[in-house]
């Protein structure tokens, strides 16, 4: 019977050893593979060196890895995507971080400075493209299970995109939407079939709203046509098929988030209307009785499946709105409220789905989250990132840490990335 060996790598953002001239003491590592009970293993660090071995059980099975560093006034933490171990070259790098906050790494760095761009994960890899002035270095992946940046080896002979978002479609499919040329699939997977181009509604592109649908696909919704609103919807789904939908009303740049498999949209007309797409209905069901105004380039934060955050965003006099709406009860009874103030409301911040994170933004080194607990829902600071980042791409992995990359800072469009670590991973 042959012998896998895997190597794996701790570091810091530099590439460096993270425990190097500290205090740390004890590396604890719990690997979950597949359905297996959970393994922990514990290793005693020495003058910042240790030597760790973990033995696979399944080198087929769905792996997931917490890492945790600690010592007098050290601890340190990190994960790497979930990940199948015979997928992968062998090789895993993981960045480690202080709870609550993000390191910058230096080691390796997008091919291109990135901003307004789509940002993807697919799997262990996340797609980088568009928001750059470079021909050459549109289309590039991140490798997180490595933590390299690389371009594709494929000549893609595309067009120049300018400012472009993605979403996912199924498993390595993605939906892209730039703003200088028509939305095409591009396919992670199949270097043969890398890019699908697409018939769809008139007006669809970036004047649309965009939302993944997990198990269905993605949506975009309305759009422009002369200056005039749309209200046709186009449903993509994993083999590139098109689904034509209608909202009840023309919208041009409504905000969107699924809940279950169903679509709250909100926005993109003058009075502030929203409606429900409900899974399996072709047309719209408005929701009676609410109009919130203009809210233009607002997020629509939601839970996943019953409630959801209409937050930011600008009125009719380009004035940054700080106050939002709660949706609650959805889809079967959706209610519409006031909600909390946005007390740091900024443009261009990015929300990484499908998660309740709010990332960077103009001037912004600020990450909130959209927190739910009960009946009350709330806007909460959980770190800060190294720079601001407006416009920037982000990723969120199944622990709860997350990638964000590119921006703008203020002076500069960026071409790094930032790891960051919440408070606390979620479990295996």
């Amino acid at each position: 019977m042959g012998r896998f060996v895997f190597e794996a790598v701790i570091v810091d953002g530099d590439g460096a050893n993270p425990v190097a001239g500290t205090d740390a003491t004890t590396l604890r590592i719990g690997v979950r593979e597949g359905d297996l009970p959970v393994q922990e293993e514990e290793f005693e660090i020495v003058d910042g060196t240790f030597d760790a071995r973990l033995e696979f059980q399944s080198f087929t099975s769905a792996t997931r890895v917490r890492v945790e560093m600690t010592g007098p006034t050290t601890t340190l933490s990190t994960a790497p995507p979930q990940f199948l171990p015979s997928n992968s070259r062998g090789f895993l790098r993981v960045v480690a971080a202080a709870p609550s906050s993000c390191e910058t790494v230096t080691f390796t760095e997008m091919q291109a400075p990135r901003v307004s761009f789509g940002m993807t994960q697919a799997g262990t890899f996340a797609l980088l493209i568009g928001g750059t002035s470079s021909a050459d270095d549109q289309v590039e992946f991140l490798d997180a299970l490595e933590w390299e940046a690389r371009l594709f080896a494929e000549d893609l002979s595309l067009a120049t995109l300018g400012p472009t978002r993605s979403a996912s479609i199924g498993e390595g499919k993605i939906l892209v939407v730039p703003e200088n040329t028509a939305p095409f699939v591009f396919d992670m997977l199949d270097a043969t079939r890398r890019v699908t181009q697409l018939v769809l509604h008139n007006g669809a592109g970036p004047r649309s709203g965009l939302v993944s649908v997990p198990g269905v696909g993605a949506m975009l919704l309305g759009g422009e046509v002369a200056g005039e609103p749309q209200s046709a919807v186009s449903l993509v789904d994993a083999d590139a098929r098109v689904t034509l939908l209608e909202l009840a009303t023309p919208r041009s740049l409504p905000s969107a988030t699924a809940l279950g498999q169903s679509v709250l949209v909100a926005g993109g007309d003058d009075e502030g209307t929203a409606e429900l797409l409900l899974d399996g209905e072709s047309l719209g069901t408005p929701i009676d009785g609410f109009a919130d105004g203009v809210r233009s380039s607002a997020l629509l934060v939601g839970d996943g499946t019953s409630r959801a955050l209409h937050i930011g965003g600008l009125d009719a006099a380009d004035e940054l709105r700080l106050d939002t709406v709660r949706f609650d009860g959805c889809p079967e009874a959706c209610a519409p409220s006031a909600g909390p103030a946005w007390t740091e409301a900024r443009l261009d911040p990015v929300q990484p789905a499908p998660s309740s994170l709010i990332v960077g933004g103009a001037d912004s080194r600020l990450v909130e989250e959209v927190r739910w607990s009960g009946d009350d829902v709330s806007i909460e600071t959980i770190l800060e990132l190294q720079f601001p980042r407006g416009g920037a791409g982000a990723i969120v992995l199944e622990s709860g840490a997350f990638i964000v990359a590119g921006g703008q800072d203020g002076a500069a469009i960026r071409d790094d990335f930032e790891f960051c670590v919440p408070a606390a991973l979620d479990p295996l």
